[in-house]
């Protein structure tokens, strides 16, 4: 069931086809609509998005797909990728990151000390013991791993030096023959890993403070993730990197505690702006210098994560999910990461949204992520009918 949608008087829409996986043949770029046919057995993200762009040609908004044909007024359902401007994804991503610091750093909110690769050769200047290894292009938790020893650093090292032959090896092992060509995990591993300094949070749990912006510069809703370190029990990633640094098969198993406090792998969430808390959430919260009675975001992330979801909405697109952690040591809040597509448990939870995770995850997640972007898409009009009512 869509949530009802707003007037659209010839508001502009850009949606990336390669993002919903949408034909051609689709697009109409002379009624700047979509239309999705009619089939026999549809599943129920096809069935939304065909009744989607059939109530938005109705409510005459205008789809757009070029990059280019979209300006500061275009409302962006997806992120805009800008392929016309950017060399390359990387590119586009690095304007994109240093975007988001500019805002964050307006606020003095860093990130924790982070190494990348220079070139092929392992890092040297590490952060202290323990650190974090992480993989961020990996996503609901996973692909995070802690070092805490010269052991495991050296064992990290010889992965990083055999990765590609140990996966061919492996390779060979289960099918019988080799390819034309491997993956180059190597360079993978290069371009995706990144080393930061370990943060010590306030209490005996994992926390981290995940809030959901629209592009219209509202926080939709915010929660405090939470989750007992423990050993980590290996699941398939379907990220080879990950897959053996975690594997307990693997000749390269770091044998970690899990330091992630995310949703999806496990963890526990407290909903902000609850009307009241278990005892333990209180004190969890209070460590976290964020007060029951009050229930409010810190102001420095409250303005800054406003700011990005307005001015990176380009880049971003309908809805972002910021995560931050508190350093106990140094009594501020850090930077984590940004998701274009998070996940929206406490979305769900805030709005009472049916929420069908554990039988269908799928579903779930994509048809609460079509409702949250049009959920931003009425907050963006609605406030333009403000303007418009108050001219």
């Amino acid at each position: 069931m869509l949530i009802k949608l707003l007037e659209g008087y010839g508001q502009e829409i850009y949606i990336d086809p390669e993002a919903l996986y949408i034909k051609s043949d689709y697009i109409n770029q002379k009624t700047k609509t979509i239309s999705l046919p009619q089939i026999s057995n549809p599943n129920p993200i096809y069935e939304t998005y065909r009744n989607l762009f059939i109530k938005l040609k109705e409510l005459e908004y205008n789809i757009i797909t070029n990059p280019e044909e979209a300006n500061e007024d275009t409302f962006y359902f997806s992120p805009c990728l800008d392929q016309h401007q950017n060399k390359s994804k990387e590119e586009y991503q690095n304007k994109k990151n240093n975007k988001i610091k500019t805002f964050l750093l307006e606020q003095n909110i860093k990130e924790p000390n982070t190494i990348t690769f220079i070139d092929e050769k392992f890092p040297q200047d590490l952060p202290p013991f323990p650190f974090v290894v992480k993989n961020k292009e990996s996503h609901g938790g996973k692909g995070k791993f802690i070092i805490k020893n010269t052991n495991q650093l050296a064992l990290l090292k010889k992965f990083y030096n055999e990765i590609n032959d140990y996966f061919k090896e492996q390779y060979i092992q289960k099918y019988g023959n080799a390819p034309l060509t491997f993956p180059d995990l190597k360079k993978t591993f290069q371009e995706d890993i990144v080393f930061q300094k370990y943060i010590q949070t306030p209490t005996e749990f994992n926390t981290s403070l995940r809030i959901l912006t629209s592009s219209s510069g509202d926080i939709l809703c915010a929660s405090l993730k939470y989750s007992l370190p423990n050993n980590s029990n290996h699941t398939e990633t379907n990220d080879i990197l990950s897959d053996y640094l975690a594997n307990p098969n693997s000749p390269y198993y770091l044998g970690n505690s899990s330091i992630i406090s995310n949703t999806m792998a496990g963890g526990h969430s407290i909903l902000l702006g609850k009307t009241n808390y278990a005892e333990g959430e209180k004190r969890i919260l209070l460590a976290h210098n964020i007060n029951p009675q009050e229930d409010k975001l810190p102001s420095e992330i409250e303005k800054a994560v406003t700011n990005i979801a307005k001015y990176c909405k380009r880049e971003i697109g309908a809805i972002c999910g910021l995560d931050f952690i508190f350093d106990i040591e140094e009594n501020n809040w850090k930077f984590l990461e940004e998701h274009e597509y998070p996940m929206l448990y406490s979305y769900a939870e805030k709005y009472n949204l049916p929420q069908n995770y554990d039988n269908d995850f799928y579903n779930t997640q994509q048809l609460l992520d079509i409702q949250a972007r049009i959920h931003a898409l009425n907050l963006v009009m609605r406030k333009k009918q403000i303007k418009i009512t108050r001219r």
